[in-house]
């Protein structure tokens, strides 16, 4: 099915302007023409740069900004023709060199008091590239300056689309409920209806977020607004990004076939487009709609295509999405050795992603803008008394007035000094703290490599001679004996496998723990032919673990399994894993039940060794019966 990712597109589509593309375009073109003096021509090519255009649609008039500027040689010009050269290059995913023209004009502009809505502009461009680039906590902290100065410069567009952007960062952290609040407040900036024209991101990502949390009613009513807007404005990036919101929702309330039409309008729009970056997009999508449909061979062809392009791109986050789909067609194929090798290279793309917990930072930049609201408020209510008692009282009471500004300013100054040793005394505290963290995890990670290196190297050699001496054998009674070795050097290998997972993270999720659990079904299954494995997940929170207790919490799983399958006679082994509140983690069978003697908690090194890693891990471990047959063990962490 669709996933929280596929939002990717929403933020992007943010900056776009507002106005129908096609009336819009048609429009500037005109003006363009009938342009006479090159700075009318330079603003109507500005515009036009920040359409929603394909690179090579928009090149043309990029050559032609950059002529004006050599005619004309002011600095003015130049700086608005690489403006429009690094939009180009956004477009093209040249990320890095659009990210070297936007910090020069950054810089350049950062301190011109009569060109700060180009700094806001270039600021808020900067955003763009970033997210872009999956450099989202650079991302995030460029979201609130582009919000302080848009209310500086009151600016209330750029102030809606900067929230929108924050609340899209919240969707792709899965922090639905800190989504919903930055985009309400998007919706709550301005009680103006014209702000909310031809801006279908807000309302795309207002329907993505209610539908991830189940409530699709809601999702339905923000999706058709946003669908209908785009149509009444031409807007087609709007209008393709809705339909395959729209698609989504329909599959996620139960109604799969209503999702075949817009999909494949989508399809249309993007030929049209005719932007590569969302091809991959929506073709992953389709995708999923043929895993979900029965139509896997179609879906894998998609996919294999989706990844070519994605590869050759350098698009990491379309990449991540595209794998997801091609992994669940393979699975809807009954393919279970490529299902398993696609779960194994997700999990590497996963790694390599920037880890992100912007939730702290959001609380703590949040309160710096509210506490400069207030200093503001506070000089402005001063500035406007002094005025009053200016006018009011004459000359005699300027010389008070100027004592009382004279001492509130040397206690204003007081205070800014004791407020920079605090913060001097608290980065270096924060430096200190951030240094021993990553000498920490340095060492982690040495240790994982070396036992990757050296332990692991040996049990491959192992494993390796034991079938070289395998071949060679004539001798029955030889047989035995290196069949055990194997199994047990493949055993090793597994063990460090798991032990290297958990070293090499700084913190472990729930989710990343499930997904190790579904790599082990893939390496138990062909043992157990005609045992059917199933992992049910329920995700709300996504716990984080230190690196210890997911190891012996996936120990423990294991053993349960590993239990089930040798004692309780079971054909079919569920693994719940939930994340609602607290997280709890159940190991289902349908056997015999608790009446044996190694089902019981009492008997047995297994249990025992299990009981030994949930008191290490501070949680309760239990053994409980099934009225239909067969046994659970609940995992659930220890409450205070």
């Amino acid at each position: 099915m669709f996933r929280p990712r596929s939002i990717l597109i929403i933020f992007l589509l943010s900056f776009c302007t507002a106005g129908g593309q096609a009336p819009a375009f048609d429009s500037l073109k005109y003006q363009l023409a009938a342009a006479a003096a090159d700075q009318e021509k330079m603003a109507v090519i500005l515009e036009i740069t920040e359409l929603g255009m394909s690179a090579d649609s928009l090149l043309p008039y990029i050559e032609m900004a950059e002529q004006i500027a050599r005619k004309t040689g002011q600095k003015r010009d130049e700086d608005l023709s690489a403006y429009c050269r690094a939009g180009f290059y956004i477009r093209n995913n040249r990320t890095d060199s659009a990210l070297v023209i936007t910090n020069r004009l950054i810089e350049d502009y950062k301190f011109q008091k009569n060109q700060q809505p180009f700094y806001l502009k270039l600021i808020f461009f900067k955003a763009k590239i970033l997210d872009r680039s999956n450099q989202y906590s650079k991302a995030l902290s460029q979201l609130i300056e582009v919000i302080q100065t848009a209310e500086t410069l009151q600016d209330t567009l750029i102030q809606i689309q900067a929230k929108t952007g924050i609340g899209w960062v919240q969707m792709e952290m899965e922090q639905y409920k800190e989504a919903l609040q930055w985009l309400h407040k998007a919706l709550r900036t301005s009680s103006n209806p014209a702000f909310y024209r031809n801006y279908g991101a807000l309302y795309s990502n207002l329907a993505t977020t209610y539908n991830e949390i189940g409530r699709h009613d809601s999702a339905r009513y923000y999706i058709n607004i946003a669908i209908q807007d785009a149509r009444a404005y031409h807007n087609d990036l709007f209008l393709a990004t809705a339909l395959s919101m729209q698609a989504k929702i329909f599959i996620d309330a139960g109604t799969p076939a209503l999702a075949e039409a817009p999909l494949h309008e989508v399809i249309e729009i993007r030929k049209k487009l005719d932007d590569q970056f969302y091809t991959v997009f929506d073709m992953s999508n389709l995708a999923s709609y043929y895993a979900s449909n029965h139509q896997p061979g179609k879906g894998i062809a998609l996919c294999n295509e989706g990844i070519q392009i994605a590869k050759k791109l350098g698009l990491s986050s379309q990449l991540l999405m595209i794998y997801k789909s091609l992994a669940e067609n393979y699975k809807a194929a009954g393919q279970n050795k490529e299902y398993g090798e696609t779960l194994e290279y997700i999990l590497e793309l996963k790694d390599s992603f920037n880890t992100i917990n912007t939730s702290k930072q959001l609380a703590e930049w949040q309160s710096a803008i509210e506490s400069q609201k207030k200093e503001q408020q506070i000089i402005q209510q001063k500035l406007s008394l002094t005025q009053k008692n200016y006018l009011f009282y004459g000359t005699l009471l300027i010389t008070v007035m100027l004592i009382v500004i004279s001492v509130l300013g040397f206690l204003n100054y007081r205070r800014r000094q004791a407020m920079k040793t605090q913060l001097a005394m608290a980065e270096q505290k924060r430096m200190a703290q951030a240094a021993v963290a990553n000498a920490e995890e340095q060492e982690r990670k040495r240790i994982a490599a070396d036992l990757h290196d050296n332990l692991g190297a040996y049990a491959a050699s192992i494993a390796s001679n034991i079938d070289h001496l395998s071949l060679h054998s004539s001798g029955g009674a030889a047989v035995m004996p290196l069949q055990e070795l194997r199994l047990n050097a493949q055993a090793i290998v597994s063990q460090l496998a798991d032990t290297i997972w958990a070293l090499k993270k700084d913190a472990l999720s729930l989710t990343a723990l499930s997904d190790r659990i579904k790599v082990f079904i893939q390496r138990l299954q062909p043992s157990y032919p005609s045992v059917l494995f199933d992992v049910i997940e329920n995700f709300e929170t996504d716990h984080l673990l230190q690196p210890s207790q997911a190891f012996h919490l996936f120990q423990t799983v294991q053993e349960a399994m590993i239990n089930a399958l040798k004692h309780s006679g079971a054909n079919r082994i569920s693994i719940f894993v939930t994340g609602t509140g607290a997280w709890q983690i159940r190991v289902e069978d349908n056997g015999r039940g608790m009446t044996s003697t190694s089902s019981r908690p009492g008997g047995g090194n297994g249990l025992a060794n299990m009981k030994n890693r949930a008191r290490e891990g501070g949680w309760t471990i239990a053994w409980k019966p099934l009225e239909e047959g067969g046994t659970t063990v609940m995992i659930t962490p220890t409450t205070n």
